[in-house]
């Protein structure tokens, strides 16, 4: 076959497999001697192109052969038109539906995103599921009195070497110390000592080093990535030599990268656990009475860590004593890693935790908004089924099958569900960022990257199309061709009972949502507005800088004090180890009187602070006095606060003055009783406290500033720092803001439960809008006939409003003790709380009320003043 024939023969099978088989063959004759023309007369090449060319003006619709496909398009082309037409005729309509169901859309993925965040912390870690962390409870006297995070020193040790359940085991402990490198210091957030396996532990791969061995021996340290960079820039750190505290050499033995923001963990740097061992004893491997570690056991794969739970008691009676268990219990609970976050709490947690609780809060918000605006496209679809009844006849008549009818409405469902979904995310990509600083998310905060996320939004999507589209397709559907076509047509009492159903549970929803938002808000205003009872307004924090000996210390400590003296806008100053804001980081167990008996011991937070920390910080002495160095011996004298007194057994301050104690083997005297303040937030209850005398302890300076330019207090704060410490890490923070950031996690649950609740208030007023728009314009002529017989706008209005009054109030009943048992639940979690009564409750309804007849009300007035001849004149 020549190259002519073979280009005839693949053309011809193009257009026989294209073109209808009636005109086929006569095409392809045509264009055959159409070739052999142009190859005479224009020669071979072009004649080539020429039928190539005329063969593809022969592939278009018009000349496509039927298939068993065609149908199935043309009718999908029919339904296109339809839904297109029906929206262009209905804009308003349209408009209402799209926008509702795009910002429920666009607000429930937001939520869902945000608590599928929360819920996927740890979610790198390999074998996680088989990961526990090890929670320390500890009692005194049947009572508890500290929950840990970081709890007994030897936990994860005894427990991998007593129970064959425990695979492995690695700890950690947190470190105050600073470093430096060349002379220059460096600020560090979460520096703690690691057991040499903690890389293969948590199946971390260092960028430089060895896993196994960076860690071993003492006097090593592996640095984050970003602090490797920071100290280091481009160098190699490996082998490098960083200070602790001006005094101790630490090798860099390998880098590790920084830790995701979806991790309860994070760390600056880890110094070998072997270091930490050299410092102080053995104990930190083996002591049950030294709290401040976190303890980490991988459990063998079949292993049910409730069963093992139960074992732990009987092993700690038989390992610690039976009277010691009995006087002071240790408890030990297995924490599964992945939860961590959002179901711990605890003192000593690397950083702040999440609240499972508010998490599913905030989902049940996001469900509510999607579900208002579903309930809105139901509603205003079905309500005007009325407009839709003679279409639905005449497509009877002409033929149409009921099933063909369910088809078209889905079809215009899934269509306006996909416009909207389109809107949505065109929403969530503008406002994503700002969603993200909104609660408080950094900018590592992304799009869910797992397939699981995207199959769970796809299928809620899904069944919001199912819920949304297939009640409206069957009622749109039923309709009696010859009932429509004669005018009998009114719409069924059952499809009335529906929507007002769906109308009262939106609003039965916003009810909810408003009641949630303002009992958030009371309740943080009645927390933020006590009495704290110490003084925090223009106070400077500054972290205290460590060196290689006390004496340097006091040295360097008596120039820095003497610079502030000097200082006119400062108008005091402290040091303690601990400052208003925070539990104390001195815990101290195994206190009592001298007279008492070991069994009576207890648990304390205790502050070391110089004179006059008191003074300072507005403290009021209810019985006895505070600190004075003109005493001497101050040493050995302590002060309990209010709470202290009743823990030990005193029903009366001044039963406690110079009373004896015993703290860790030495005596001291209590001279005098602090009133109660608030160490932490009103959220908590008063911890027992007591305060011991450092002329010159670590931790915290305190800084009173009388000045209103904070700016220049620093600069000239850190010129005094400077003066005295070099170039030490000036890390300083404002007292009062410090202390409100107790409050961070309740303020951004109020503000997200506040903007949803508002999502979600504005989608069920659209709803309400379109179908009082619709509605009204149903009764215009009932409103005419009443009109004539004599109605007063007045009547009217209270007509056409009564109904959605009634609905709003039906829903306002069913929400007050769903309400009430929610809130009750959250406030539940706090020792201070606001009383839960009428006016919380009443204020919310009023609101709701107002908001309902706002929404209704320009329709019915609209309605209400129609001119009867205008909307009689056909009757």
């Amino acid at each position: 076959m020549d190259k002519k024939s073979k280009l005839l023969s693949t053309t011809s099978n193009w257009l026989e497999r294209f073109c209808k088989p009636s005109i086929v063959e006569g095409i392809i004759g045509d264009l055959e001697e159409a070739f052999y023309e142009n190859i005479e007369n224009k020669g071979a090449f072009r004649a080539k192109a020429i039928h190539l060319f005329q063969v593809i003006g022969f592939l278009r619709p018009r000349f496509r052969r039927r298939s068993k496909h065609s149908n199935f398009e043309a009718m999908i082309r029919n339904y296109l038109i339809a839904t297109i037409r029906n929206l262009s005729k209905n804009k308003f309509y349209a408009t209402i539906n799209i926008f509702g169901l795009a910002i429920g859309m666009a607000a429930g993925f937001m939520i869902l995103q945000y608590v599928y965040h929360e819920f996927t912390y740890d979610s790198f870690i390999e074998n996680k599921e088989n990961i526990y962390r090890v929670q320390t409870n500890r009692y005194n006297q049947g009572e508890l009195s500290t929950q840990w995070a970081a709890g007994a020193a030897g936990a994860g040790n005894l427990l991998h070497r007593d129970f064959p359940e425990v695979v492995e085991f690695v700890n950690l402990t947190s470190s105050r110390a600073q470093i430096s490198y060349d002379q220059k210091y460096f600020e560090l957030t979460h520096p703690y000592y690691a057991g040499a396996n903690f890389f293969e532990f948590f199946s971390i791969p260092l960028l430089r080093g060895v896993d196994s061995t960076a860690l071993k021996e003492p006097m090593t340290v592996v640095l984050s990535e970003s602090l490797a960079t920071k100290i280091f820039g481009k160098a190699d750190p490996m082998g490098k030599i960083i200070k602790m505290n001006d005094a101790t050499d630490f090798k860099v033995t390998g880098v590790f990268p920084d830790f995701p923001e979806r991790s309860h963990m994070k760390f600056d740097l880890l110094y070998s656990f072997e270091s930490f061992v050299n410092f102080t004893s053995d104990q930190a491997r083996t002591g049950w009475n030294w709290d401040g570690f976190l303890n980490y056991v991988k459990l063998h794969p079949n292993t049910d860590p409730s069963i093992l739970s139960e074992k732990f008691d009987p092993w700690l009676t038989e390992l610690i004593g039976e009277e010691d268990q009995r006087n002071f219990r240790i408890e030990l609970v297995l924490q599964p890693l992945p939860k961590i976050h959002l179901t711990s709490n605890y003192r000593a947690e690397i950083k702040p935790t999440g609240d499972e609780k508010t998490t599913f809060f905030l989902l049940i918000i996001g469900l509510f908004v999607l579900f208002i605006a579903w309930i809105n496209y139901v509603n205003l679809t079905t309500a005007r089924a009325l407009s839709r009844a003679k279409e639905v006849g005449i497509r009877k008549v002409m033929g149409s099958h009921r099933g063909q009818l369910i088809t078209q409405f889905l079809f215009e469902s899934f269509f306006l569900n996909i416009v909207s979904f389109a809107t949505a995310a065109l929403i969530v990509l503008l406002v994503f960022p700002t969603f993200n600083a909104f609660v408080g998310k950094s900018v590592s905060y992304t799009w869910p990257d797992s397939p699981v996320f995207w199959l769970g939004l796809g299928g809620v999507f899904v069944l919001g199309l199912i819920l949304s589209g297939f009640y409206p397709a069957f009622v749109l559907s039923n309709f009696k061709p010859i009932a429509v076509l004669k005018g009998k047509f009114a719409s069924s009492s059952s499809g009335n009972n529906l929507r007002k159903g769906l109308v009262t549970f939106q609003f039965l929803a916003s009810v909810v949502l408003i009641t949630g938002t303002f009992v958030v808000y009371k309740q943080m205003n009645y927390l933020q507005s006590q009495d704290l009872g110490v003084s925090i307004d223009q106070t400077m924090v500054i972290k205290t800088p460590s060196f290689r000996s006390d004496s340097v210390m006091a040295i360097k400590d008596a120039v820095f004090k003497n610079r502030m003296e000097t200082d006119p806008a400062i108008t005091g100053y402290t040091s303690s180890s601990a400052v208003p804001g925070r539990t104390p980081d001195w815990n101290a167990g195994g206190i009592r009187l001298l007279t008492q008996d070991e069994s009576l011991a207890n648990q304390y937070r205790v502050i070391g602070a110089n004179a006059n920390f008191l003074d300072f910080y507005d403290l009021e002495i209810v019985e006895g006095r505070g600190f004075d160095e003109t005493f001497g011996s101050e040493g050995v004298n302590v002060l309990f606060n209010e709470a202290a007194i009743e823990q030990i057994g005193f029903k009366e301050a001044e039963e406690a003055l110079n009373k004896k104690i015993l703290f860790w083997g030495d005596t001291f005297n209590i001279v005098g009783v602090v009133k109660n303040y608030r160490q932490e937030s009103p959220k908590q209850a008063y911890d027992a406290m007591i305060f011991r005398y450092f002329p010159n302890t670590s931790g915290y300076y305190s800084v009173k500033i009388n000045t209103a330019n904070m700016q220049d207090a620093v600069v000239n704060m850190q010129s005094h720092w400077e003066s005295a410490f070099d170039n030490k890490v000036f890390d300083f923070f404002f007292l009062d803001d410090f202390y409100n950031e107790q409050y961070q996690a309740e303020v951004k649950f109020g503000s997200i439960f506040g903007l949803f609740a508002i999502l979600a208030i504005l989608v069920a007023c659209l709803g309400l809008f379109g179908l009082a728009s619709y509605i009204t314009s149903l009764r215009s002529k009932e409103v005419g006939v009443r009109k004539v017989l004599g109605a007063s706008i007045r009547q009217l209005l209270r007509l056409l409003t009564w109904d959605f009054i009634k609905l709003v109030g039906i829903s306002i009943i069913i929400a007050a003790p769903l309400s009430w048992w929610l809130m009750d639940n959250w406030l539940a979690g706090f020792e201070n709380r606001i009383p839960l009564g009428v006016g919380v409750f009443l204020i919310p309804a009023i609101t709701i009320v107002m908001i309902a007849i706002s929404t209704v009300a320009f329709h019915t007035f609209k309605t209400a003043r129609l001119n009867p001849a205008d909307t009689l004149h056909d009757e």
